[in-house]
C-alpha cells in the first residue's frame, strides 16, 4: 500500500503522450489550446469611433461653434479625404476615424442643420475614440497553450481571425462496470440487486473534464465476463473497471490485469475512501481499477483521473488546488490513511458530514468540498483552519 501522493504521482506518470487535431473554430468550446494563440494584427485595426456623432479635431470641439458637415461613414466603411479646421464628419460606432480627426462630438452634444452643426453650451469633453491596437497589438500572446478554452475565449479568437484551431485530442475512456449484484438504470432489480449509479456519475465526470466516454456491458463475477468487457473496451486511452479490485472470492480485476499483461504501476492505496484501486499500463492504453463503493469511486475519479484526463489533455487547469477555510464543526483524531471527507462550503466556512459511510451517495450530493485529514492526524476543533479542495 502507499501513499496518496505517491499514487498520485504514479498516475500521472503514466500518461506520457499528448496527441494533437485541428477542428473548426465553432466546434472547440472546452477544448485545449494545443498552441499559443498570437495575433496577428492591432484590435481595432484602426483609430475608430466610439460613439455615433462627429469626428473633428479636438481644437474644434468647442460651445457654440459652427462646423460644416462635409460627409458621412459608417463601420465598414471610410471617408476618402482629410477633416481640415471648422470642418466635421458624421461618424457611427465602430467607422474608422477620417483622416485629419481625433475627437468625436457624440450627436447628443450637436444640433445639425443643413450639413451644419452647431455645439451645445455643455459637451462631453471624453474623445470616444477606441485608439488602434487599444485592445491587444500585433505579435501579442493572448492564449497560451494548455488553455480550456471559454465562449469569451473563442470570441476573442475569431477576432484574431482563426477559422481552425490546433487542439489536443480528446481521451478514449472506456468503463466497465463489474457485480452480479449491479443492472443499468431502467431495468428492474431482483431483490439482492443494485442499480449502478457510479458509472453514470463518472462518464458525466469525464465529459466535463473533456474525455470521450462509453459505458459497456456489466461484467459479471467472473474472470471470461471482465476478459469480454475489456475486449470490448479496445481500442482506448483509458480504460475503468468499476468493483472487483479488492481481495474477495469475487474480485477478479486484478487477476484479469496480469492475465493480460498490465505493467502494474501500484495496487492499494492509503486513503479514505478508495483504499482497493489500481493502476497500470498496457502498450498506450492506461487501466484504472476503482473501488465498487459509488462514493469510493467517484472521489477517487476526483482526486486521481480528473488530474490524469488534465495531464492527457496538456493542461494543469484540472489539478486539484489545495485551499483552506475554517471549520464549522469539531473532528476526532484521524486513523492511519489520508481522509477525504464530504463537507459543504458556505461563506468561508467548512461544515464536514457526521456520515462518511462510502456508500451514502446523497451524502455526496449534498457536498461541494472534501476536507483533508492528514495521516494520524490530531482532533481539529471548530474554527480551526482546515484544508480542502473544492468537489465536481
Amino acid at each position: 500500500m502507499i501513499s496518496f501522493e505517491k499514487a498520485l504521482s504514479k498516475i500521472l506518470y503514466l500518461a506520457d503522450k499528448i496527441d494533437f487535431e485541428e477542428v473548426k473554430l465553432e466546434e472547440s468550446y472546452s477544448r485545449v489550446l494545443a498552441h499559443d494563440a498570437i495575433s496577428s494584427r492591432d484590435q481595432p485595426p484602426f483609430d475608430a469611433s466610439a460613439m455615433d456623432g462627429y469626428a473633428l479635431n479636438k481644437i474644434d470641439k468647442l460651445p457654440s461653434k459652427k462646423l460644416s458637415v462635409i460627409g458621412k461613414v459608417a463601420a465598414g466603411n471610410s471617408f476618402e479625404g482629410t477633416v481640415g479646421k471648422g470642418q466635421a464628419v458624421r461618424v457611427f460606432t465602430g467607422a474608422p476615424m477620417p483622416k485629419g480627426t481625433n475627437s468625436v462630438l457624440i450627436q447628443e452634444d450637436a444640433e445639425e442643420l443643413e450639413n451644419f452643426i452647431t455645439i451645445n453650451q455643455i459637451v462631453e469633453k471624453k474623445d470616444f475614440v477606441r485608439k488602434k491596437g487599444c485592445d491587444y497589438k500585433s505579435g501579442e500572446i493572448l492564449l497560451q497553450r494548455g488553455k480550456i478554452l471559454t465562449s469569451f475565449d473563442i470570441a476573442l479568437l475569431a477576432s484574431m481571425n482563426f477559422p481552425l484551431l490546433k487542439v489536443t485530442k480528446q481521451p478514449r475512456v472506456s468503463i466497465i462496470s463489474t457485480g452480479d449484484e449491479l443492472v443499468f438504470p431502467g431495468n428492474l432489480p431482483d431483490s439482492n440487486q443494485i442499480v449502478a449509479s457510479n458509472t453514470y456519475g463518472l462518464k458525466a465526470l469525464l465529459t466535463k473534464w473533456g474525455a470521450t466516454s462509453h459505458i459497456l456491458p456489466i461484467a459479471r463475477d467472473n474472470i471470461s465476463s471482465l476478459e469480454k468487457a475489456i475486449d470490448l473496451a479496445i481500442p482506448a486511452d483509458l480504460v475503468i473497471t468499476i468493483g472487483g479490485a479488492s481481495v474477495g472470492d469475487h474480485d477478479y480485476v486484478n487477476k484479469v490485469f496480469n492475465k493480460i499483461n498490465v505493467k502494474h504501476s501500484f495496487y492499494k492505496v492509503a486513503m479514505r475512501p478508495g483504499k482497493p484501486i489500481l493502476a497500470g499500463k498496457n502498450n498506450n492504453t492506461i487501466f484504472v481499477g476503482l473501488p465498487g463503493n459509488p462514493v469510493s469511486a467517484l472521489v477517487c475519479a476526483q482526486l486521481l483521473l480528473k488530474p490524469l484526463i488534465g495531464k492527457m489533455l496538456g493542461t494543469s487547469e484540472l489539478n486539484n488546488i489545495e485551499k483552506k477555510a475554517s471549520l464549522q464543526n469539531d473532528l476526532p483524531k484521524n486513523g492511519g490513511r489520508k481522509h477525504f471527507m464530504r463537507a459543504f462550503f458556505n461563506n468561508g466556512y467548512l461544515e464536514v458530514s457526521q456520515k462518511q459511510d462510502s456508500s451514502l451517495l446523497n451524502v455526496l450530493q449534498k457536498a461541494n468540498a472534501l476536507v483533508i485529514r492528514k495521516p494520524n492526524e490530531p482532533p481539529a476543533k471548530k474554527g480551526d483552519l482546515i484544508s480542502y479542495l473544492d468537489l465536481d
